[in-house]
């Protein structure tokens, strides 16, 4: 390694990025747990409404939520403009976004919504025999919290918390945007190290690290979820509690939970909105100026055909190659003896696209269309295999036997019985996978693919540009064609998807 990136430079790299990640990880609970809490145990009208944030991590891109943050927290964002407005500043009062502090709040909230969705889930499950018992002896609601309810919380908030580390710890587009001057992380030096620097050698040394450190979280993460499904049957079994009204003390708590998320998350993803409707020249009033803008540019249209076409075959590709490991594991392994089948689907988990992509440019020196979409495949098949597998998973024993002793071929299992079962898991894993690739923006920045454009790269590159308001209206197009494809996987689930979009399908 060379003077650049010394020993001591080298570790308080990979420092700082567990330091983020546990603090991002961390805000995440805070904020999630409470709004688990409030979700799994209380009756409110804003309830189907915060659980429906859920699913803005898998259809918005971080680079939305990245470009959110900085139209509605930036220098000229629009809580700084309104707040020089009213109280008559010269300079923005609100200045946290391009820090340390501004790495956290974004990855934090932006990854709330898994906690919340995972933990409520297990919560709104959990017996009262235990808490009926200790309540009859005279303890107390936070007594009974600490002492029962949390070990019973305890694989939920784990297996949540987990991802969400990797998901903070493997993040690029953030760092990159909001990164000062000595808040780089691995992921980002990785790129630098290759892209800018050219000394792959340094950034394959960092990807080492950074993939043995992930792949040891990813381990413990299969091994929890292993174990956490042998704990249902102990703690998931009787009547649950009864859900109660918000009441006393809860309602200001609740408020100023429910203000936090409409500060931090809600309003960065409806100023996008806004910018894109506004219009800073001074020849054109007019509100869609933008839009139209775009959708008279041939570059515009190349990108969104493009990202349609890539995210189309990559989210059939996954769901494909998901399907045939599930149809393998549930005739082979259904009952999970062998741990080393469990890790296979989880294990790209740990590996992340900076990583892929600088492989990828050291052994084939230019990328193209297909080697993006294989390795966005490669990437996040586990998604579509999560989807797949908790259908099959639902299949009884017998049946699978008794079919392979009836079928002349096992083949016929897989189309008389897996198929059927699993296809609409199928159609939703496709969705959600078309959503991932859609909005990724970082595998297509590090290949560098030559007359190749996506939706998120170009909506990147007008950002770069300063072509700030343009770059929100083409924000804004992706994300409509991601929560809209997201959108149409859920109701091609049925309804089956609202009981499992929180235990089964909530983490990935």
């Amino acid at each position: 390694m060379n003077a650049v990136l010394s020993a001591n430079v080298f570790f308080r790299i990979a420092g700082f990025s567990v330091f983020q990640a546990l603090l991002s990880t961390f805000t995440a609970l805070l904020i999630g747990l409470p709004a688990a809490f409030f979700c799994g145990r209380r009756k409110f009208f804003l309830k189907n409404f915060l659980l429906s944030l859920s699913s803005v991590p898998f259809c918005i891109p971080s680079l939305l939520v990245a470009l959110g943050y900085v139209s509605f927290f930036g220098m000229n964002g629009t809580l700084n403009s309104f707040l020089m407005f009213i109280f008559g500043k010269d300079k923005p009062p609100v200045t946290f976004l391009y820090s340390f502090l501004g790495i956290i709040i974004c990855h934090g909230f932006y990854n709330f919504p898994l906690v919340m969705s995972t933990v409520s889930s297990a919560w709104e499950r959990l017996p009262r025999a235990e808490s009926d018992a200790a309540m009859l002896l005279g303890a107390g609601n936070f007594k009974i919290f600490r002492s029962i309810t949390i070990f019973q919380l305890l694989p939920s908030i784990i297996s949540a918390c987990i991802p969400v580390f990797l998901y903070c710890f493997f993040s690029f587009m953030i760092v990159l945007l909001f990164g000062s001057v000595g808040t780089t992380t691995l992921e980002v030096e990785i790129y630098q190290q290759a892209k800018v620097n050219l000394n792959f050698g340094a950034a394959l040394k960092l990807g080492f690290l950074e993939t043995t450190i992930a792949l040891f979280l990813v381990t413990i993460y299969t091994f929890i979820e292993q174990k956490s499904k042998g704990l249902k049957g102990i703690f998931f079994n009787g009547e649950s509690l009864e859900k109660t009204k918000i009441c006393g003390f809860e309602k200001i708590f609740a408020s100023i939970l429910f203000f936090l998320i409409f500060l931090f998350f809600i309003c960065p993803l409806f100023s996008i909105f806004y910018n894109g409707l506004s219009s800073k020249r001074l020849d054109s009033n007019f509100t869609f100026y933008n839009f139209i803008h775009l959708f008279s540019s041939q570059s515009f249209w190349n990108a969104f055909l493009w990202t349609f076409i890539t995210a189309l075959l990559s989210g059939f590709l996954c769901a494909t190659i998901a399907f045939f490991y599930a149809a393998v594991l549930k005739i082979f392994d259904p009952t999970g003896r062998f741990f080393i089948f469990r890790i296979i689907p989880i294990a790209p988990m740990a590996i992340s696209s900076v990583v892929v992509g600088v492989l990828i440019t050291i052994l084939v020196r230019k990328g193209n269309f297909l080697i993006l979409v294989l390795a966005q495949s490669l990437l996040n098949w586990p998604v579509a295999f999560r989807q797949i597998y908790a259908e099959l998973e639902k299949l009884p024993r017998t049946t699978v036997e008794a079919s392979s002793i009836l079928s002349r071929s096992p083949f016929d299992t897989v189309f008389r019985i897996f198929i059927p079962v699993s296809r609409r898991s199928f159609f939703r894993a496709t969705a959600f996978c078309f959503a991932l690739s859609a909005g990724d923006a970082t595998l297509p920045l590090v290949l560098a693919i030559p007359r190749f454009n996506t939706l998120a790269l170009y909506t990147y590159r007008l950002a770069g540009r300063y072509k700030f308001n343009e770059a929100c209206a083409s924000g804004v197009i992706l994300g409509i064609l991601c929560a809209v494809i997201f959108s149409l996987g859920k109701l091609a689930s049925g309804r089956k998807f609202k009981k499992q979009e929180g235990s089964e399908n909530g983490i990935l």
